[in-house]
């Protein structure tokens, strides 16, 4: 066999199913959509929270509520300059919210290109049993590890991908959304991670998942194999292969 027909190296293990992170990037990406200041923050991180949790989950763990924050909230620094920012663009979203719909895909598309990079290499690490205390590494440097992988990495090509099938399930994604916001309005601010929750239980439209799956074959596996690598650099330890 010449090196040109040589099988491709084994990727690091991954457990939690694509469904999995596919359904959570779609909600954190249907958050820029909320035309409410705080509360799409406040729903963002319970999202990103609830990913962590299950994703730890399906590894046969049960993360506390320290580690959980540890791997999926925002530096402080970022919430406050984005709640600032929404803030002041809250009348123009109250108006214009149809506008925004359509202005807010791009967005959208990279900050769900965004969690499922996260959710992917959080899924490798405990896979792997790096995170303490099963492994040597504490959640606050394994989520370190998993922003400098993300920022030394293009994860545009999945943010391209994502956004051609966010832009023909616009309709569905609306609907969607509204549901969300249905849920978050019979509770309120204080039962976000409750609201979340139940969304996350109800599947979103086949249509919209089956085009994000199809966005997401059409990334090349070197972008992946990139990714990866820089993630075991930062960790300074390698992922299991099979």
């Amino acid at each position: 066999m010449t090196n040109a027909e040589a099988a491709p190296a084994p990727r690091p293990v991954r457990v939690a199913s694509e469904t999995l992170l596919l359904t959570h990037a779609l909600l954190v990406g249907l958050t820029p959509l909320i035309p409410v200041p705080i509360l799409d923050d406040a729903v963002k991180a319970a999202i990103e929270r609830r990913m962590v949790r299950e994703i730890g989950r399906a590894n046969g763990q049960e993360l506390d509520d320290e580690a959980v924050k540890a791997l999926s909230d925002e530096p402080s620094g970022s919430l406050v300059g984005s709640i600032a920012k929404n803030v002041a663009l809250f009348p123009f979203k109250l108006v214009f919210r149809k506008v925004f719909v359509v202005l807010e895909v791009k967005r959208a598309s990279d900050i769900a290109s965004q969690a499922y990079h996260r959710g992917h290499l959080l899924d490798l690490a405990l896979a792997s049993n790096v995170l303490a205390p099963r492994g040597p590494i504490a959640a606050a440097q394994v989520r370190s590890a998993v922003d400098a992988a993300c920022g030394t990495v293009n994860v545009s090509p999945l943010g391209r991908a994502f956004r051609s099938a966010f832009e023909s399930s616009k309709g569905a994604l609306e609907e969607y959304g509204r549901a969300l916001l249905s849920r978050l309005g019979r509770g309120g601010v204080g039962d976000v991670a409750k609201a979340v929750d139940e969304h996350a239980a109800s599947a979103p439209r086949a249509g919209v998942m089956a085009r994000l799956e199809e966005a997401l074959r059409s990334v090349p596996r070197e972008h992946f194999d990139d990714l990866e690598t820089r993630f075991e650099e930062r960790l300074g330890m390698r992922l299991v292969r099979r």
